[in-house]
């Protein structure tokens, strides 16, 4: 009978630093790696801009501009109760997405990314603005 306390003292411990752990990382606020960052305010200031067809590769609706996919990740961002987006630049490409993936499901889950590039001014390239759904 004391092997079975001790045994069921560990698995409750265990279970509850394992939760603990868990939640404290899915709610943290941990930078990511970033070599240059560009303010949101410049990628809405393209929100005429049209997605060219090879680089749009999203579901929805049929306006294929800048701001639309801006406002569907927004919008897709307001659907679940934490906040999944991110945001950050790394060699000169840059990326807005959003994730509807919880740290423990492997399915049904997707993202949505806009991705751009910047030249060697840290300027927008216009044409190089993708949307992309992953599955």
């Amino acid at each position: 009978m004391k092997k079975f306390l001790i045994y069921s003292l560990f698995a409750v411990a265990g279970t509850s630093l394992g939760s603990l752990i868990t939640w404290i990382n899915s709610h943290s606020n941990v930078e990511s790696f970033e070599e240059s960052t560009i303010l949101l305010e410049s990628v809405l200031a393209h929100s005429n801009t049209k997605i060219t067809e090879d680089n749009y590769a999203c579901e929805g609706k049929p306006v294929k501009t800048v701001g639309a996919v801006f406002a569907s990740i927004i919008e897709l961002n307001n659907l679940y109760k934490r906040n999944m987006l991110s945001y950050g630049c790394i060699n000169r490409t840059c990326a807005l997405s959003v994730s509807s993936c919880k740290p423990w499901q492997d399915q049904e889950c997707g993202n949505r990314i806009l991705k751009f590039d910047l030249n060697e001014k840290n300027e927008i390239e216009t044409n190089t603005f993708t949307c992309i759904d992953m599955p």
